[in-house]
């Protein structure tokens, strides 16, 4: 009999501080239960069912309580008579756009270091448009962030912050000068840049914060078809 998951909870929300505990790649080790408490902030829905699944009732891990609802959400609404409904989680669109979730940070090149300046000429020509613009999104302990999504907003162009905290947004010779706000897309964070076109490169974005997060052994409910 095919197991479908129907909910996913956190039980007995943990007091532990989570800044105070040893930090690893993705997660922190909570001495009080000698046990690692992974970050799930920068995880798509998928990525966090593939991890309860494979972790049983031994996963503690530490996410807001707006990507809790969004998850049960996706869970609420994925067929539970198709046998491939692990592929559904992350990709379902929200028809009301309640939820604006924080995807995985995609695996994006390096910086590359500039070696010609861009020149502001004075004169009647169209401004020149750079072939893309770069920078680095931080949290307020100036630390890099990862799986952010940005966009310039009233258009099209967005992306997400890899592993360095580092984005990238290609730009065409059709894009507006005049649009130049970079806003966050997040239910977690707030920030705006304002992008100076004269350089690739822009000033670091700083998040801050709009949510506090929970924190605890999560739990999957089972439902049996």
């Amino acid at each position: 009999m095919k197991t479908i998951i129907k909910e996913v909870t956190i039980a007995e929300p943990c007091l532990q501080n989570w800044d105070e505990m040893e930090k690893g790649a993705g997660y922190n080790f909570c001495k009080a239960c000698s046990k690692n408490v992974i970050d799930f902030s920068g995880y798509t829905n998928a990525e966090i069912i593939d991890v309860l699944a494979n972790g049983g009732s031994s996963v503690c891990g530490r996410m807001s309580q707006s990507q809790l609802n969004q998850l049960n959400y996706h869970l609420a609404i994925v067929p539970t008579n198709n046998r491939n409904w692990m592929k559904y989680l992350g990709v379902l669109a929200i028809g009301m756009s309640i939820f604006v979730m924080d995807a995985k940070a995609e695996n994006l090149k390096e910086p590359i270091e500039i070696t010609k300046s861009i020149n502001n000429k004075t004169d009647d020509k169209k401004p020149v448009i750079p072939k893309r613009i770069y920078g680095y999104v931080i949290g307020a302990d100036k630390k890099p962030v990862v799986g952010i999504r940005l966009s310039i907003l009233d258009t099209k162009y967005a992306t997400l912050t890899d592993k360095n905290g580092r984005y990238e947004i290609l730009l065409d010779n059709k894009f507006d000068l005049s649009k130049n706000q970079l806003m966050v897309e997040s239910l977690r964070y707030s920030a705006f840049l304002k992008l100076d076109f004269s350089k690739e490169k822009q000033n670091n974005l700083e998040l801050k914060k709009v949510e506090p997060m929970i924190m605890g052994r999560v739990l999957m409910a089972p439902k049996k078809k």
